[in-house]
């Protein structure tokens, strides 16, 4: 048997001794420690084990004879030793000799009783103990009226019973509809689950609970975020092919069926379906493991007992859920170096922020990583960063990105641009608010090829060649020279590509010319404005003088930078930071001057105070480098420095102090800073794949 808490996973051997791994910070796995495991360790004292339940961070074991001992956190009573010590080891449950199952919720334990009746022992706050009380119990009570249970299950704050006739009965928190009884109001009496009968298992996890037949699975509670306090049918089996059982996460689901195929559904942000995606679903896909006996779900990773007798995990690697052990050497990778963004092969467009990075995949699908304190991943999920890809809400069809600091948009297939993070000003189209968690569509906008964020508005362009600007006009950043707040940039519409600054953007035309519009108090139009001239911002498209034969156009908050037709490249504007390439750090250029050292450039990237540029299989950086984004050594260069080498860039992506690199072959490498996972190495793995545990 292989059972899951969640982020730790146990298997009971055919000797009886029982094997753990994972997180360890209150001593679940039951090895004497308190530290983190990433491959199996024995559970001491312990050799004839045939049922265990798991909780958040305690562990429980059915032995032979039928008593019952558990390990870990006890700050609740729920190792129900009649104490509060917690134990690394186990220990005995008080008064229980004749279990034949059971189940653990976050902070409770209960066991089926030989006769069919139910005892339960841990934390009562919300009645999940189902014995009329909410007070805590250190030992075994038991549930009255209740004779005839043939399962348990357990929720982080509630349990069921499947009863000898199919039907359900649940006790304890119901906020989420768990219990459903078609209400949302918990209680320590159980109830019967309303409308459900012909019930051959149960499975609970957070606060849902599914019940299922051989054909159907049906569930309560929280589902895909909303309460549902009555039975809906979420799942069918595939002729021929019945269920045989089911078990839950908090948020995913896996079945398995009478053939041994798992196939899983929910939310999927790091892999924990185990399909070879990372898209969340409310279907059932099929797990490429082989036959399997017995399934274990934890919070984000789920394993699998195989009918070859071997354990496999997938899903999120946090204090070795998965049982990999540690990487070669036992060393992390420096921070610093250059890391490939963790299952992402597909990219066809990348863009980088403070913090962040997104890349649109071949699938159409939309995935970032890195910092999401102000919903810059898209995926409402609440977390604060993620440190590895995972698919922003409802886009399917992406093609095209920007990023700024704090915010992103994608250009949609059909022509459209949606919009995710901070939206203070208005920048993402929409009233200005608080930040948009998920994509949020620009209204009229239905033909765009490509987009462009600044700090405070956006630009699109549209397939006539035409531009057409929203957000903060306070600098003339819209070019219409209107003060609007949206519209036509004026006198421009043979456009090819665009690129923003804070409060100005660039577009390169058809010809191989630039033009720019808004702020210029640092040159960043480089139309050679005098001194004086530097405080009035270019309400209408001024050219950048000089440029003719630009191939691409990238810019920074106050500075710009083209690459040229001959491989070569020029920039102007701000240089305090040396960002300009030209060997000096004076503070402002009106005119381009052109990047020393630099010939054969195949791709170009600027970001707030760095820029780096790809020839061959090398790329070359210059500006600022406190954090290493610059991939060369020492805080700053004036001039490119090669550094990162051995790359076959496709194209570039600076954010604030790291960078990225799209590579022919799909895949992403980054560099320089990862305080927010901005590097996308995972600081720890994810696997959308089954992978063996190591030592079993």
């Amino acid at each position: 048997m292989i059972a899951a808490g969640s982020g730790h996973t146990c298997v009971a051997r055919q000797s009886g001794a029982v094997a753990c791994w994972g997180a360890n910070g209150a001593g679940q796995l039951g090895d004497g420690t308190k530290v983190d495991r990433s491959e199996p360790v024995t559970v001491q004292g312990l050799d004839d084990a045939e049922w265990l339940g798991l909780g958040r961070s305690h562990s429980c074991a059915l032995r032979k004879s039928g008593a019952v001992v558990c390990w870990g956190d006890n700050s609740r009573g729920q190792l129900g030793s009649g104490s509060e010590h917690s134990s690394a080891r186990p220990v005995a449950v008080r008064g229980l000799t004749d279990a034949s199952a059971l189940a653990s919720g976050d902070d409770h334990s209960c066991a089926l009783r030989a006769t069919g009746a139910v005892v339960c022992w841990g934390n009562n706050a919300d009645g999940q103990l189902g014995n009329l009380t909410r007070k805590t119990w250190i030992e075994p009570a038991p549930i009255r009226g209740l004779e005839d249970a043939v399962s348990i299950v357990a929720g982080a704050r509630h349990t069921c019973a499947l009863r000898q006739n199919g039907g359900a009965i649940c006790w304890g928190a119901n906020d989420k509809g768990q219990l459903g009884d078609g209400t949302t109001k918990g209680h320590e009496r159980p109830s019967a689950v309303a409308d459900l009968t012909g019930l051959v298992g149960l499975a609970g996890a957070g606060s849902r609970t599914c019940g299922f037949t051989n054909q159907a699975v049906y569930c309560w509670g929280e589902i895909e975020g909303k309460s549902s306090p009555r039975p809906q049918k979420v799942a069918e089996a595939g002729s021929g092919d019945a269920i045989a059982e089911l078990e839950l996460g908090p948020e995913h689901a896996c079945a398995r069926h009478t053939s041994g195929v798992a196939r899983c559904w929910g939310q999927n942000r790091d892999g924990r379906l185990g399909d070879g995606s990372y898209n969340s679903r409310a279907y059932a896909r099929a797990v490429d493991i082989g036959p399997v006996t017995d399934l274990a779900l934890g919070e984000r990773h789920s394993c699998a007992l195989r009918s070859d007798g071997k354990v496999a995990c997938w899903g999120d690697d946090a204090s070795g859920a998965l049982g990999q052990g540690e990487p070669d050497g036992d060393t992390p990778p420096e921070r610093s170096g250059v890391q490939r963004v963790l299952n992402l092969d597909d990219a066809v467009a990348l863009a980088a922020g403070d913090g962040f990075s997104c890349a649109a995949r071949k699938t159409g699908e939309v995935s970032c990583w890195g910092r999401n304190d102000k919903g810059q991943l898209g995926d409402a999920s609440g977390e604060p960063s993620r440190p590895f890809p995972g698919p922003i809400a409802g886009v399917d069809d992406g093609v095209g990105l920007s990023v700024w600091l704090e915010q992103a948009c994608a250009v949609r297939k059909t022509g459209a641009v949606v919009c995710w993070g901070v939206n203070d000003k208005g920048q993402l189209g929409r009233p200005a608010g608080a930040p948009l968690v998920r994509p949020s569509p620009i209204p009229k906008l239905d033909d765009a090829t490509a987009v462009s964020l600044g700090a405070e508005h956006g630009c699109a362009l549209r397939r006539s060649g035409e531009v057409y600007c929203w957000g903060s006009d306070a600098e003339g950043q819209l070019g219409d020279g209107a003060g609007s707040r949206g519209g036509r940039v004026a006198s421009l519409s043979d456009a090819v590509a665009l690129s923003s600054g804070r409060a100005h953007t660039c577009a390169l035309r058809r010809s191989g010319s630039i033009v720019c519009w808004g702020a210029n108090n640092q040159g960043q139009i480089g139309n050679g404005a005098g001194a004086a001239q530097l405080k009035t911002p270019v309400q209408f498209p001024a050219n950048v003088s000089g440029v003719s034969n630009a191939s691409e156009v990238a810019v920074g908050p106050e500075h710009g930078c083209a690459r040229l037709s001959s491989g070569n490249a020029v920039c102007w504007g701000r240089n305090d930071a040396a960002q300009l390439g030209s060997g000096t750090a004076s503070s402002v250029w009106t005119n381009r001057v052109p990047v020393r050292d630099l010939s054969g450039a195949s791709a170009l990237a600027v970001g707030p105070a760095h820029a780096c540029a790809a020839s061959g299989s090398r790329v070359s950086c210059w500006g600022a480098n406190g954090s290493g984004q610059g991939g060369f050594a020492g805080a700053s260069a004036p001039t490119p420095r090669p550094g990162v080498q051995g790359l076959d860039v496709a194209s570039l992506a600076l954010g604030l102090d790291h960078s990225c690199a799209r590579l022919r072959s799909g895949e992403v490498a980054c560099w320089g800073a990862n305080a927010h996972g901005q590097l996308g190495d995972g600081g720890r793995m994810i696997s959308a794949k089954a992978l063996e545990v190591r030592g079993l």
